[in-house]
């Protein structure tokens, strides 16, 4: 009597059954532990895995990086833009540009520099941040 070696149909649904189950129960327990997938975390990964240069180790060389992507873009050039540091991954732009624009810009070539998350952006347009509004009650000290 010889015996076959092939998986009848019965045994090749059962086996996929427990394929599917097993990769369910494994997803789920992965989605537990790594936590919630969005798109800015699979953008941020996607980013470090793509770039070997290294990354900033203090707040101040963040700031320094920052500083020196800005100073490379042309558009931003005759722009006093102040980078202050607030910690190791985050950096707050100050100053003043002509347009918002350039305001964007900024902040942008800020977030593309590796390392730096978070980048709070305080820079003043002027023709729209500077401008007095008629009327509009002015707010001064009235400590005792």
């Amino acid at each position: 009597m010889t015996r076959s070696n092939r998986l009848s149909a019965t045994q090749v649904f059962l086996w996929t059954t427990v394929g599917v189950g097993t990769g369910l129960v494994a997803g789920l327990a992965l989605s537990e532990w790594v936590g919630g997938v969005n798109q800015t975390r699979v953008r941020r990964v996607a980013k470090s895995l793509g770039q070997t240069e290294p990354v900033h180790h203090t707040s101040a060389a963040s700031a320094r990086a920052v500083e020196t992507a800005l100073g490379a873009e042309a558009r931003l050039a005759g722009c006093p833009l102040a980078v202050v540091p607030i910690s190791r991954r985050s950096v707050e732009l100050r100053g003043w540009v002509g347009d918002r624009a350039a305001r964007t810009l900024a902040a942008r070539v800020a977030g593309a520099v590796r390392g730096v998350e978070t980048v709070i952006n305080s820079i003043l347009v002027r023709g729209e941040d500077d401008r007095v509004i008629p009327g509009d009650k002015r707010v001064t000290d009235q400590s005792a």
